[in-house]
């Protein structure tokens, strides 16, 4: 007989089905992008999370000079599958300041369903009285969506659309950079559509040969029903 000290607890749970015994393994709690992520080295750890059917995947070895304190916030639109998505990147324990350069890389792949329309990029401070100055470079498949900040409090970004509807995961490469003073924020954002319902194939009219068959054996048939 197997005996189990109480006193000690076991992440394995016996199952018994039809006389036989299983140990199954408690169950992986998936990554929530949201909850459970909120350094960049949170994401780093994980590899991955997923927020309403979205996944963000950190690109191993693609870190470059921005500290993995940095702070994360990762949002997606609500519902149980998302329309948009987006991440924002903040220094911690100071905003990046001038002269700075950093990237990374990672994969953002759409719910199930859904396909990526397109990208865009952002970044914001309100320190020094706005006398800032950076970019932020978010580059996919289609391009760069390159945004710049400028003395006064100044943020054009760009937008990036995909031609077609098949687009369900991207591999991006982000640069950030700071001229002037400091940027607190450098943000991320991606819209989902539902993909296009399969085409159904119209029955096509029937050949001509097959129709003079047809047409030939039904006469063939009235004259033996006239002959009876």
């Amino acid at each position: 007989m197997i005996k189990f000290n109480r006193s000690k607890s076991f992440g394995l749970v016996l199952a018994c089905t039809a006389g036989t015994t299983l140990l199954v393994g408690n169950p992986v709690k998936a990554v929530d992008c949201t909850n459970d992520i909120s350094t960049l080295q949170d994401l780093i750890t994980a590899g991955s999370c997923t927020r309403r059917g979205a996944t963000l995947t950190y690109t191993p070895g693609s870190l470059v000079n921005i500290p993995t304190s940095s702070l994360l916030t990762i949002n997606a639109s609500p519902g149980p599958s998302a329309n948009t998505f987006s991440f924002a990147i903040q220094g911690d324990p100071s905003p990046f300041t001038a002269p700075f350069n950093g990237s990374l890389g990672f994969t953002l792949a759409a719910p199930s369903g859904k396909h990526l329309v397109d990208y865009t990029s952002a970044l914001s401070s309100a320190l020094n009285g706005g006398v800032n100055a950076g970019t932020n470079d978010l580059t996919g498949a289609v391009g760069t969506a390159a945004a710049t900040y400028v003395p006064i409090n100044t943020s054009i970004g760009q937008t990036k659309s995909y031609a077609n509807t098949t687009t369900i995961s991207d591999a991006f490469t982000i640069a950030y950079g700071v001229t002037q003073g400091g940027i607190q924020n450098f943000n991320q954002s991606f819209n989902f559509a539902q993909d296009p319902p399969p085409s159904t194939g119209v029955p096509g009219p029937l050949p001509l040969v097959g129709a003079g068959i047809a047409f030939g054996y039904s006469r063939k048939l009235r004259k033996r029903i006239a002959a009876v």
